[in-house]
Formats: structure tokens, C-alpha cells, sequence
């Protein structure tokens, strides 16, 4: 049974114009997205700037109410849920932000921070918290004797340890990872990204990672969502997308991956004429059809998302 479900979940914003505010027009933001995540299993959701990865994660979690759909935890509508029940179940659904710096108090040092979440959802005395956040820091790969010092003291690589620290403080099932490697240098993004695979395996962890660099996705991840202007156009494990995608955007978003090795052959890049189109008023049908080189008159239809071989699944009707 998937840890988490989500099926048609749309976020729009209102538009509102004139003296009164009246709505004139949605912002669509993300505009019907379903995935499913199992138990200790990482999916990767990619795409442009823009196309609603972040608003996902954070509907997911009721950061950001959605306008529509569901998101099931456990089975559990998180939408049906009471107040109370919703702020315990939000123990077992934590984030870690794409800025390790803005996400932390400035004003609080290390060991406030991580300790907030334990201060908030558990009953612990003072000496018990200061020995949980010892070892939170510990397994994150700090040293528990800077638990007195201030974020502006840390590297970007150890504020995002920070960061990791504070969302296992109350042991999590999902935690959602926007974009959490992003500001930082590659070669702490290796670490950060082993860091979370070692932990993955130790706690049986599902993260939902939200990234746009494909290279990355492809290492951690075990399933890939590709998101298109507010709605995803396929999804597969991570072999089976890279070695054989089968959407148009998909192959485009492929082919623009560097390939590091400079004795490999690498195919020529696939050029997508125009911009991607305002989510203000995105195109009828398949919203990629503008730009897709293999655009047909049915394309001016919206296509069933739908699965084609097993675990695969695509809105396009090239396929249908």
C-alpha cells in the first residue's frame, strides 16, 4: 500500500481586478497532478522553473490549500481531517527547503532549532530534548558541541544538514525535499544527496524530491514524475525514463543533460521553438502542443493520463 496518494490535485490562484477585487481569472498552478509514493521509496518530480513542482510539495502537505483533489496518508484523507488530527499526522510529513539559510531562524541557534519540532509534538524534559538534538546533529554528519551556535556560523552545506536534522527531529514516514540541494555546491551536493540515501535506508524513508537537475534525479531517485506547466506527462521508474522516454518534452528535457564523459557520443539536442505558455492561459488540450514537434489536431484535446506498460504512464495521444 503507497505511504502517499495523490490523485487530481489542482491549486489555482484567484485573479482579482477593479475596486471590489472581483476574480476575473485562475492562475493555474498545478491543474490536476496524481502520483502514488510506496514505503522507502524516492520519486523524483521534474521540470521547468515554473511548472508548479514547489506548489506541489507544498498542497501536498496543506502549506498551501489546494483547490482541489486528494492527498491520501496512509489512506487517511488529510482534507476530511480535524484540526488536531491533522497537526498530529503532520509529524509524519516534513520538509526540507530549497534556501538552507531563509528557512532558519536567525534569531535561535542550532540547538533551538532542531529542538522546536520535539518542544511542539513530544513531551521530552529539558536534558532528554538536548541529548535528542545531540544525536539528530550527530547522525546529520555535525558535531554536537556547535548546538549553541547561530545559522550565519555554518556553511550552506551544514545549514542544509540543519535543516535535514529539524524534519527527522519528530521521525517522519515522507519527507518532501524542494529543491534541497539546489543552492549548493556540487561537491555538497554529493554529500547532502549521500547523506539522504544513507538515511533512506536506516529509516525507511519516502522522499518526494523536487529538483531540476536531471543528473541528480537520476541518482537518487527510484521513480521520475516529469511536470509540464501545472500537470504531469510521465512518470516511470528511473531506467525506464532515461533509457526509453516516450513523451516529446520528456526527450527534449533528456537530450539537454550534459554527458561528462567527452569520448561519448551524445545525440543531437532537441530545440523547442517558443516559450513555455502562462499558466494565466495555458493552452487548450495537451498544454505542450505548442512547442511539441510532433503536434496533431487531436492534440487540441487534453489526453487521458494513463498507464501503458507496467508502472509507465503518459498523457499523450501518440500513445493512446
Amino acid at each position: 500500500m503507497p505511504v502517499l496518494e495523490v490523485e487530481n490535485l489542482k491549486k489555482y490562484y484567484p485573479v482579482r481586478k477593479g475596486f471590489f477585487q472581483k476574480t476575473v481569472n485562475h492562475v493555474k498552478a498545478v491543474d490536476g497532478v496524481s502520483f502514488f509514493l510506496n514505503p522507502g521509496e524516492t520519486l523524483g518530480l521534474v521540470g521547468e522553473s515554473g511548472c508548479g513542482k514547489t506548489t506541489v510539495g507544498r498542497s501536498v502537505l496543506r502549506l498551501t490549500p489546494p483547490t482541489g483533489g486528494k492527498v491520501l496518508f496512509k489512506g487517511e484523507d488529510l482534507s476530511k481531517m480535524n484540526p488536531e488530527a491533522l497537526r498530529m499526522t503532520r509529524t509524519s510529513l516534513q520538509i526540507i527547503f530549497q534556501d538552507p539559510f531563509s528557512s532558519l531562524n536567525p534569531r535561535m541557534n542550532v540547538g533551538q532549532i532542531i529542538a522546536e519540532p520535539l518542544k511542539n509534538f513530544e513531551h521530552l524534559s529539558g536534558k532528554q530534548t538536548r541529548h535528542r538534538v545531540a544525536d539528530l546533529m550527530t547522525r546529520v554528519g555535525l558535531r554536537s558541541t556547535q548546538m549553541g551556535r547561530y545559522p550565519h556560523e555554518f556553511s550552506g552545506g551544514q545549514r542544509q544538514r540543519i535543516g535535514i536534522a529539524r524534519a527527522l527531529a519528530v521521525n517522519p514516514d515522507v519527507i518532501i525535499c524542494d529543491e534541497a540541494v539546489s543552492a549548493l555546491d556540487v561537491s555538497i551536493q554529493a554529500q547532502i544527496i549521500n547523506l539522504l540515501k544513507d538515511l533512506q535506508k536506516e529509516l525507511n524513508l519516502s522522499y518526494l524530491f523536487i529538483a531540476h537537475d536531471l543528473s541528480v534525479v537520476e541518482y537518487i531517485s527510484h521513480r521520475v514524475a516529469v511536470m509540464y506547466l501545472g500537470r504531469i506527462v510521465e512518470s516511470a521508474p528511473d531506467r525506464t525514463l532515461y533509457e526509453k522516454p516516450l513523451h516529446p518534452y520528456t526527450k527534449a528535457l533528456l537530450s539537454a543533460v550534459p554527458i561528462p564523459d567527452p569520448l561519448k557520443c551524445q545525440d543531437e539536442n532537441i530545440i523547442l521553438p517558443g516559450d513555455v505558455p502562462s499558466p494565466l492561459n495555458p493552452p487548450r488540450g495537451c498544454t505542450f502542443h505548442p512547442r511539441c514537434p510532433m503536434a496533431m489536431e487531436k492534440c487540441q484535446t487534453r489526453p487521458e493520463y494513463r498507464e501503458i506498460e507496467p508502472d509507465h504512464f503518459i498523457a499523450c495521444h501518440l500513445y493512446t
